[in-house]
């Protein structure tokens, strides 16, 4: 997956690649390979250049989080380029189709047919590799069709709602 990171206020193209726990990111156009553990939520353990580096995360949404290492803090601003495109083209449009971009279960909706929404605000929740994620509204709008049931498995780029 494709991301740009707004770290104090400089922007990098980051691109992460999973092979169980090993990963390789590209941070533009730079790879750095590490091994990763999360012992616990939030708390990430890295093996990188045979030196383990404690990580803490925490935020209220997944695109702006607080990252701890060791005793340095930064604020993190992480956009999806798909979603940044995507909320675009809601603003445009008027019906859009919410879509995932991770396989996975839908665990619970947030919303039903008819409630209004906000954009940014939860719709409904999938858990992908023992993770909950909360698919958010991309605008301001209403729940006008769901697509799936809780416990159906989803693919990524499959529609599961229509907000308008």
């Amino acid at each position: 997956m494709r991301y740009l990171i707004d770290l104090d206020n400089e922007q990098y193209t980051v691109e992460l690649q999973s092979n169980g726990h090993h990963e390789l990111a590209t941070i533009d156009g730079r790879p750095v390979e590490f091994v990763v553990d999360q012992p616990e939520p939030g708390v990430y353990l890295l093996l990188l250049h045979h030196r383990v580096i404690e990580v803490r995360v925490t935020g209220e949404s997944p695109s702006s989080l607080t990252v701890t290492v060791g005793h340095r803090q930064f604020d993190l601003q992480v956009i999806d380029p798909r979603r940044r495109r995507q909320r675009g083209s809601a603003l445009v449009s008027g019906k859009v189709e919410l879509t995932t971009t991770i396989p996975g279960r839908v665990i619970q909706w947030l919303r039903q047919p008819g409630e209004l929404v906000k954009e940014g605000q939860g719709v409904l929740i999938i858990e992908a590799m023992k993770m909950q994620n909360e698919i958010r509204s991309p605008k301001d709008g209403k729940v006008v069709e769901l697509r799936v049931t809780p416990g159906q498995t989803v693919n990524p780029g499959e529609v599961l709602a229509i907000i308008e």
